[in-house]
């Protein structure tokens, strides 16, 4: 391996995103595979001041491939779904090519043998083994795998009680600026994983990350000024974050960026926008957002007053498994609301939403049970609904 790869894998590792892209680039350009291979993460995560291009991602990637650099078909199952692309046709055989490749030190080969094993990508699934490649590599220094292990240990992945462990590879892979890791430090702050809780210390990580390109920091900040945590700011605060995080595409930034429309929260009361920004997020994936627009649609706002309308979002959102959604589809069937009434019907989806803690369900069957003077039952859903605060 020349002198010239080596120095950019240095800088990679470092973090030093930006300086890494111009050296890759210019040797990717000349035919290197691994400068091919790590080009295609840089732009695939959009790291530094890279800005994410899925097009060029799979472009280097799948040149690196060519050039018989095998370790880009797992980097690209990551960062793109492998249904898409097609990746997954090529995963068999491939952990026995990677594996000597790993056995022999290269940081990279260890980070994506374990991700192998982690997703059961041509070969039996085995969190463990899985995990001890990623070890190696997060203990060679690779921040990925520092800030993945990581993970594993804070989502018990590998059993319980390792969550001190994880808040160390956070620091760890923190410490060399890697922005998800800053984000997942100020996670553990936060919620007090594997450190006593420090809101402080969480709005410091937070912003850290948010000044490397975190869209999850931004996110998290505006949540945290709506519950007035952490001296952040105020609701006119959470609007910006809350916009700024869905113009760097976080999806899930979109709902929120539609209830500060919604409820004018920072931001004049606009109901066409919030219904823009909840279409949109649907379209990405966000379900829960479903709701609210079936309620926009039901109740006329900034928009012609819809029954059947309102009664096709609420359809959408119950299918989507959104307990409100279950909720609102069985008033619709009570009230005859978009459609026949259908009592029966309506009492099932009530029973459903309650049983999955919808409080208002909750609430209904007791006000039908006490109306029926079945009292007991009634004070069972009373009390579930009171017990959950409402």
């Amino acid at each position: 391996m020349n002198k010239k790869i080596k120095i950019a894998e240095k800088l990679f590792l470092a973090c030093d995103f930006d300086e890494a892209f111009l050296r890759c680039k210019e040797l990717a350009e000349e035919g290197n595979a691994r400068a091919m291979y790590l080009l295609g993460i840089l732009y695939g995560f959009g790291y530094g001041h890279v800005e994410r291009n899925r097009d060029a991602c799979l472009h280097w990637l799948e040149r690196s491939t060519a050039e018989g650099e095998y370790l880009a078909w797992v980097a690209m199952a990551s960062i793109i779904p492998p249904e898409t692309t097609g990746v997954s046709t090529v995963f068999n055989g491939l952990a026995e090519m990677l594996i000597p490749l790993a056995q022999a030190g290269d940081i990279f080969a260890q980070y994506e043998v374990g991700m192998l094993y982690i997703n059961g990508w041509g070969i039996e699934p085995d969190i463990e083994k899985g995990a001890e490649w990623i070890k190696k590599s997060a203990d060679t220094g690779y921040f990925i795998a520092m800030d993945d292990l990581a993970t594993l240990y804070k989502e018990r992945a590998l059993g319980s009680g390792r969550e001190k462990d994880a808040w160390r590879y956070y620091l760890k892979a923190a410490g060399l600026g890697y922005r998800d890791a800053e984000y997942h430090l100020g996670e553990c702050y936060y919620e007090g994983c594997g450190i006593e809780r420090d809101l402080e210390k969480a709005v410091i990580c937070y912003k850290k990350a948010l000044s490397n390109g975190s869209m999850q920091a931004a996110d998290a900040l505006g949540t945290m000024c709506i519950l007035g945590e952490g001296n952040v700011g105020d609701k006119h605060k959470a609007f910006s974050y809350f916009k700024k995080a869905s113009q760097g595409g976080y999806i899930r930034s979109l709902g929120k960026l539609g209830d500060c429309y919604y409820y004018g929260r920072g931001i004049a009361q606009d109901f066409v926008k919030a219904r823009t920004c909840y279409e949109e997020a649907w379209e990405h994936g966000d379900y829960f957002v479903a709701v609210r627009i079936g309620t926009i649609y039901l109740v006329g706002l900034g928009v012609a007053k819809d029954e059947k309308t309102a009664l096709a979002w609420f359809t959408k959102s119950a299918e989507a498994g959104d307990p409100d959604g279950v909720y609102f589809l069985a008033e619709c069937y009570w009230f005859g609301i978009g459609t026949l009434e259908n009592k029966e019907k309506a009492i099932t989806m009530y029973v459903n939403a309650a049983e999955v803690g919808q409080v208002s369900a909750m609430t209904r069957l007791g006000e039908m049970a006490q109306a029926s003077k079945r009292y007991e039952e009634a004070v069972h859903w009373f009390e579930s609904a009171a017990s959950l605060g409402y």
